[in-house]
């Protein structure tokens, strides 16, 4: 029966978009997201099947007829993209989820107009049969760059990791995992130096994207200087903007009375808030500017953790589309990330927050390109699809206009990528990825809760279709017998 109802959903869509292979979004107001701008005047926007055919200036009498969307004057942007998500998240593996249950996330994301997605770890064969399947219309979902495992140090700190403990085994791991279908490495926080230097210098040589954690033995200068192309979550960063970096690296502390580990973890993190120095800080970011080293800061990750338990009953309405094996992960009985909420841990992360959104402010205003990521999988209430409004709101909070947010999951991932010529922005021969609100995001980033339709790959969603969707979603979720 269930996968009867799963068969049934993907034929509507299929059906929907026999039907609409070719039609008229008329009557809207463009966003161009490069100039942060609307285009001038109310536009009908052409798809023939999943490309933008033209957009011209709005002719009323089209209004009306056969294969015509009236647009409302809404306010039409391109797809949105999540460039931080775990949709297989290894840290959750121990929850033991089903294939089907991770198949019906990626769903969410269609829902809420995020048209694309960089999946940052995880099975690099179920990555590569939601690719295949999405392009062959079996299942609904983004288009997803995969990372596959995640290369870590010779005892990686998650189940599925590739572990290296020699930088000679470097070209010959890279090479495999290329020819098994990564979109990009994924380095993590346990690596060896050298061989975290080593993956650099290889994947540079031939040109493949490599991203990640800065490793604790790693400064986020040397990562630049290294070529990572991407540096995720802000990792690393505060010791080399603090006034007093020598005197941490000498673990030349005064821990006071704090005695356990976690005492000393909170006295530990605090001195770095404490010594930040802007200056050094800015060098930092200039250096970063120089080197393009583009950051993905998952603000809104930071902020749902420190802040917890009133985001919790905020986010009940998106929370009943999950699965029932994360919607018990992100409590604190099980979540390796809520395991001590004690007062003044709570705080330390609350001042990290602060400081996190002053840092991708001045990252930001010395030239470091930004990328918007959510950090979605084990990480309690980053959602999939909803989460991505989330961060950009957390990128306005840090000083970042609503258009300059925009960039950030728009045209910023599709430079990223490489994909720019085809994504990132509405224009004639791009692919129809957009989703129209209500009211104008260049004015109140929030105003993208307002979205009213989605295109996906030229599949149009009407705000009918997106209500179902998320029902079919639900309802699928709250029959399975979950243990």
């Amino acid at each position: 029966m269930r996968l009867l109802h799963l068969m049934l959903i993907i034929l509507s869509f299929e059906a929907l978009h026999a039907q609409s292979s070719s039609y008229i979004l008329a009557n809207v107001r463009v966003v161009d997201v490069k100039k942060g701008k609307l285009w001038k005047g109310l536009k009908d926007v052409h798809i023939k099947q999943d490309r933008i055919l033209r957009i011209d200036r709005h002719q009323a009498d089209l209004l009306g007829r056969e294969g015509v969307i009236d647009g409302k004057g809404h306010f039409l942007l391109p797809g949105l993209w999540d460039m931080h998500t775990h949709p297989d998240d290894p840290e959750v593996w121990r929850m033991r989820p089903t294939n089907t249950e991770k198949d019906k996330l990626l769903g969410l994301f269609i829902a809420y107009g995020v048209t694309g997605i960089r999946d940052m770890a995880g099975d690099l064969e179920l990555a590569n049969s939601w690719k295949n399947r999405i392009k062959a219309g079996e299942l609904l979902g983004p288009i997803i760059y995969a990372a596959g495992p995640l290369l870590d140090g010779p005892n990686p700190m998650w189940d599925g990791s590739v572990g290296i403990n020699n930088e000679e085994h470097v070209p010959i791991i890279v090479d495999s995992l290329i020819e098994a279908g990564i979109d990009f490495l994924k380095v993590y926080s346990l690596l060896p130096r050298d061989i975290y230097f080593a993956l650099n210098r290889y994947a540079n040589s031939i040109d493949f994207p490599i991203v990640g954690h800065v490793p604790m033995t790693v400064k986020p200068s040397e990562a630049a200087e290294a070529g990572i192309w991407c540096q995720e979550h802000l990792l690393e960063m505060l010791p080399e903007c603090s006034s007093r970096e020598e005197d941490y690296y000498a673990k030349r502390i005064d821990y006071g009375a704090a005695s356990s580990r976690l005492e000393q973890y909170i006295v530990r993190n605090q001195f770095l808030l404490d010594t930040y120095d802007p200056k050094k800080a800015q060098k930092l970011f200039k250096l970063f500017a120089k080197h393009q080293t583009w950051h993905t800061p998952t603000l809104s990750m930071w902020y749902k953790n420190a802040y917890y338990e009133v985001e919790w009953s905020k986010d009940e309405n998106y929370t009943q589309y999950l699965p029932k094996y994360l919607q018990k992960y992100w409590t604190p009985a099980v979540n390796d990330h809520l395991r001590n909420r004690m007062a003044s841990l709570v705080q330390l992360k609350k001042n990290q927050v602060d400081k996190y959104l002053e840092m991708t402010f001045a990252m930001h205003k010395a030239g470091v390109p930004l990328l918007a990521g959510t950090d979605v999988g084990a990480n309690p209430l980053c959602h999939p699809g909803i989460g991505i409004y989330n961060e950009l709101e957390m990128m306005v909070k840090a000083g970042l206009s609503p258009a300059e947010a925009l960039k950030t999951a728009t045209i910023n991932p599709a430079i990223f990528l490489r994909i720019d010529q085809e994504h990132g922005s509405l224009e004639t021969g791009k692919v129809a990825n957009m989703l129209l609100c209500a009211k104008n995001p260049l004015e109140d980033i929030k105003n993208l809760h307002t979205i009213r339709l989605v295109l996906n790959k030229g599949v149009l969603l009407t705000e009918q279709d997106r209500l179902h969707l998320l029902q079919d979603i639900k309802s699928y979720f709250d029959q399975v017998n979950y243990k």
